[in-house]
């Protein structure tokens, strides 16, 4: 039975491989220790050392499990996100071997029908099963607690207080309160008096304070007990709560239903069933109300008792289990029992689908190395999302790009990455206009919203998504003569300088122990032709050693020469990539809805011209162009002169004074009448580019729209246009026209 654990673990983690940020410093100290080793300089616990410090041992323990099956892989030229599986399966499975080894001492108590049960509902249980294999302290500490439990149980007290002990010392201090209640059960029963646990504690304490202190000190290089920090700023100066707080009783109606499921009904009928349970459950519940003092709470913090929980209900499953063919009535329980482990399953399978979109950073890295495989040279700004979402060591799986998490960057520094991850609601967001002129929008991802029910589906329960990030290519990167931030500058006026690597974050990964050295700050170039070109403030006098330099080395040219040499040989059909389908479709659209475009226009156009027939007459190219010309001036836009929606216009036409429907007819002749200008006409005459931009601006507003609104994807054939979507494009075309018109009622009138 206990194989049934690791494949519902290994599903959750193919399911849901990235992490989030609380899980961060784990899942960077795993990279590390199995990519970096022994140089220390480059990991990333030294750019992002968080709020805390937090312990390398778990890291170290786990890398050392996993270092084997990583090594084959690296051997096969796998790359590296295939790594960040096996860490966490590897974490799981040091879960699961404890949790087996309580598992079968809970057997020699309760019998086999009860392990049977105690196991079908773990595993139907959704965070327990999602949460062991996830590289938060939590789970780090996990094995040790259950070994801890395992000899508490058994009655192999060292066994319990050095498990506990480690626990504590290295991982998580709250849990002193709950192997504590343990110990006084002990004291209470004489299992153990002072005398005998001192010749335990004192020695196992003093080495495990050794131990983390000496290790995690290295690796951090100051002196420093991480869990003894960790626990000043959370319990002693409740620094946590800025994180968020939550009702004294959280964790009893709100954390624990969702932990345990509907099978939570069954605990209290255990306690009632066997009063052995008691001195199980009863530390576990006292544990959770001691914690709620705490004003921050997470369901994690409480995860250990999970399993202690489930010993009541795997008791009240058995004996009715057992019962079942004696009385018409456990034949009915047994049933129900049955219906709360069909239950569980459906409450599991409803938050891993919410999971499954709840990792938006990971998401946008796996598109965006999918989209730009064959790019030799690439640098990425992540946002705080994303790295919050998803994106990790591991995901960054080009060894030849640059990857930055620097939050302090202003618009203007960001403009010189070749692509960005951008956060944003839609692509009208604020943030993604600030790059509207510069960038192109390649990808979007969206991220869970929320839970919809329904119930003409099947099954009635619908998640929801919202955009959430966006992945940006910045136009003409490619041009660039050198690839790499050349004219990155602060925006402190007072200092007029480059940033440096340790300043931008920037990160080259190289599988060597030795740092990139792509960028070598505050260094004064020995030849000009040996570094790159630099931007400065013409006004500004700035010294040559604010300069971030790049030196290019024979070696690093002839790397690129190659890379650029098997780019330029690659076939077309290898570059068929989905970004190019995704470009050819939208150009059959914009072919098909230029059309409707100018149509529906025009169609606009002559219905005024129609109630209007002695003033169209009267229109002359010259009024025209003065008309627009004087617009353009008024507004300082060289776009569509704004006005209010046609209907307005069509609606109020008898009341709108002779000017004013001059104005409006000459605009729209403007926009649409492309055709009637003569070629005779003057090539440089400002109304024939303008009218141009005028119709492609709208063009790709109105295809941006049909792709939002899903009339339009990369199989749309032309055939496939009904003259419902005409009717809708006309409509689009219509909201854009009134959305870039300013006239309002008032101002006709």
């Amino acid at each position: 039975m206990v194989q049934l654990l690791y494949i519902v673990s290994s599903l959750h983690v193919l399911l849901c491989p990235f992490t989030k940020v609380e899980e961060s410093f784990n899942i960077q100290a795993f990279h590390d220790i199995l990519y970096h080793r022994f140089n220390l300089s480059q990991y990333d616990h030294n750019d992002f050392p968080g709020v805390v410090p937090r312990t390398f041992i778990g890291p170290l323990a786990i890398s050392a499990l996993s270092s084997p099956v990583v090594g084959v892989l690296y051997l096969l030229g796998i790359n590296k996100f295939w790594t960040q599986y096996v860490v966490r399966l590897t974490l799981a499975l040091t879960v699961i071997a404890a949790w087996s080894r309580l598992r079968n001492t809970l057997q020699k108590l309760f019998g086999s029908t009860f392990a049977w049960w105690f196991t079908i509902i773990t595993v139907s249980q959704y965070h327990f099963m999602f949460y062991l294999s996830r590289p938060l302290p939590n789970i780090m500490a996990m094995p040790m607690v259950l070994f801890s439990l395992d000899g508490w149980l058994s009655g192999r007290r060292k066994q319990f207080v050095v498990s506990a002990g480690a626990a504590i010392v290295i991982f998580r201090s709250e849990l002193a309160l709950l192997f504590g209640l343990f110990l006084l059960i002990d004291f209470y029963f004489k299992k153990i008096n002072i005398v005998e646990l001192m010749k335990i504690v004192i020695p196992s304490g003093i080495g495990l304070i050794l131990f983390t202190v000496t290790v995690d000190s290295i690796f951090w290089g100051r002196l420093l007990w991480p869990e003894a920090e960790v626990f000043w700023f959370n319990t002693v100066l409740n620094k946590s709560s800025e994180w968020g707080t939550s009702p004294f009783l959280w964790y009893f109606y709100s954390a624990l239903p969702r932990g345990l499921g509907p099978s939570i009904v069954l605990v209290p009928v255990g306690l009632y069933l066997d009063r052995r349970l008691l001195q199980i459950v009863a530390p576990a519940l006292v544990y959770i109300l001691l914690f709620s003092f705490l004003p921050h709470k997470e369901l994690r913090f409480i995860i250990y008792v999970f399993p202690l929980l489930n010993v009541a209900s795997a008791v009240t499953c058995s004996y009715i289990y057992i019962r079942r063919s004696k009385a018409p009535i456990y034949e009915l329980l047994f049933w129900g029992s049955v219906l709360l482990i069909v239950c569980n399953l459906i409450f599991t399978t409803t938050l891993v689908l919410v999971a499954m979109s709840n990792y938006p950073g990971g998401v946008a890295m796996t598109r965006f190395h999918k989209l730009l495989k064959h790019e030799p040279y690439v640098h990425l700004h992540i946002s705080n999302l994303a790295a919050q979402t998803g994106v990790t060591r591991f995901t960054q799986i080009q060894d030849h790009w640059m990857y930055s998490k620097n939050e302090s960057l202003s618009t203007n520094q960001l403009q010189h990455f070749t692509h960005l991850l951008v956060e944003a609601k839609s692509k009208y967001s604020p943030s993604i206009k600030a790059f509207v002129q510069t960038h192109d929008i390649l990808d979007s991802v969206e991220s869970f919203s929320q839970i919809a029910v329904s119930y003409r589906l099947i099954p009635p329960i619908k998640i929801k998504t919202k955009q959430a990030l966006f992945i940006l290519e910045r136009r003409k990167f490619r041009d660039d003569p050198q690839p790499a931030f050349n004219d990155i500058i602060s925006d402190d006026d007072e200092n007029k300088q480059f940033i440096n690597e340790g300043e931008m974050n920037v990160y080259n990964y190289e599988e060597g122990d030795t740092a990139p050295d792509e960028f070598v700050p505050n260094q004064k170039a020995a030849n000009s032709d040996e570094i790159a070109d630099v931007v400065s403030n013409s006004e500004e006098n700035v010294s040559h050693e604010n300069f971030a330099t790049i030196v290019d080395d024979e070696e690093t040219l002839a790397f690129r020469k190659e890379i650029e040499d098997s780019i330029a040989n690659i076939e077309t059909p290898q570059t068929n990539t989905r970004y190019e389908r995704k470009m050819k479709a939208i150009a059959k659209i914009k072919s098909e809805t230029r059309k409707e475009v100018v149509a529906s226009a025009k169609e606009k156009l002559k219905e005024i011209m129609r109630r209007h027939k002695d003033i169209a007459k009267e229109l002359s190219d010259n009024d025209i162009s003065n008309k627009v010309s004087d617009i353009d001036k008024e507004t300082n836009r060289g776009d569509i002169p704004e006005t209010e929606e046609l209907e307005d216009i069509n609606t109020n036409s008898e009341s709108i004074p002779i000017n004013n429907i001059e104005d409006n007819q000459s605009i729209l002749e403007n926009i649409v009448n492309i055709n009637a200008i003569s070629e005779e006409a003057d090539p440089n005459n400002i109304i024939i580019n303008r009218t141009e931009e005028n119709i492609d601006s709208i063009v790709e507003e109105v295809i941006h729209r049909l792709i939002d609104r899903k009339i339009y994807d990369d199989k749309t054939k032309p055939d496939d246009i009904k003259i419902e979507d005409r009717r809708i494009i006309q409509k689009i075309v219509e909201e854009i026209l009134s959305e870039r018109m300013n006239y309002s009622k008032s101002d006709i009138k």
